[in-house]
């Protein structure tokens, strides 16, 4: 369990989040993943059991529940 921020120092509560995961060159969403998230700038942490199933997911990802366009910009 993570109380405070690495980054910023603020506390943290637990929430369902999404989180971003890279397959090769694609981009895939994991909703509501828990996760302990900063109440000041709203960095995620993961335990280590959810981190396990996020690899799991990785290896052998189940089908799609929905497909979303992401826009993609570049910097100027």
């Amino acid at each position: 369990m993570v109380t405070r921020c690495y980054l910023c120092g603020g506390k943290t509560v637990r929430k369902a989040v999404t989180a971003e995961n890279w397959w090769g060159d694609s981009l895939a969403l994991v909703e509501n993943v828990p996760g302990w998230v900063c109440e000041e700038c709203g960095e995620a942490y993961f335990d280590a059991e959810t981190c396990k199933q996020l690899d799991r997911l990785r290896e052998a990802s189940p089908p799609a529940q929905r497909t979303i366009e992401v826009p993609v910009y570049l910097f100027p």
